[in-house]
């Protein structure tokens, strides 16, 4: 049975010698290292399918790794383009993968020292290697937040909210 929630973190790319190594090519948030049980999903769709890591090893921004089971070039092949999946677990806490943030109650603090709730997460993108969150208000305005470190508070995946400090005059361009 497979663990629940399960997030893309990459795809498998080529196959890598004769022996049935794959290139595993991640995304930005993959965690580091990989972990010993990866999840692999067609591209097209389909169920997702266990594979234990029996060696992994970095080379130029990918992982070429081999799985049990996966014994030869053909097999190997037969992997391309699938999406590598992982439990949520194997993320760090304080930077859950962004498939995870959509829900997630966004607080900022306010005037009187306390706080308020701006909004939710809507969706989390990262176009040019940074993501942006869209935080969708009460009244329904969007507002597209640069998630850096800076600008973040605290985050928590489990309790499903963050709090943030954003840039002054950010608010301003979408709520005036």
């Amino acid at each position: 049975m497979l663990p629940e929630p399960l997030f893309p973190a990459g795809r498998i790319g080529k196959a890598h010698g004769l022996r049935g190594e794959v290139v595993l090519i991640p995304d930005p948030d993959m965690p580091a290292p990989l972990p010993a049980e990866i999840f692999l999903r067609p591209r097209q769709g389909g169920p997702a399918r266990a594979y234990a890591v029996t060696r992994s090893r970095e080379r130029r921004g990918a992982v070429i790794a081999a799985l049990e089971g996966v014994n030869d070039r053909d097999a190997a092949d037969a992997l391309r383009s699938h999406i590598l999946l992982l439990p949520a677990g194997v993320f760090p806490p304080d930077e859950p993968p962004p498939a995870a943030l959509p829900g997630i109650r966004v607080f900022i603090p306010d005037r009187a020292g306390g706080e308020r709730e701006l909004g939710r997460i809507a969706k989390a993108e990262r176009p040019a290697g940074q993501t942006i969150w869209s935080i969708i208000t009460e009244n329904g305005d969007e507002i597209l937040f640069p998630a850096v470190q800076e600008f973040i508070l605290s985050l928590d995946a489990e309790k499903g909210e963050a709090r943030i400090a954003p840039p002054p005059g950010l608010l301003e361009l979408y709520l005036s």
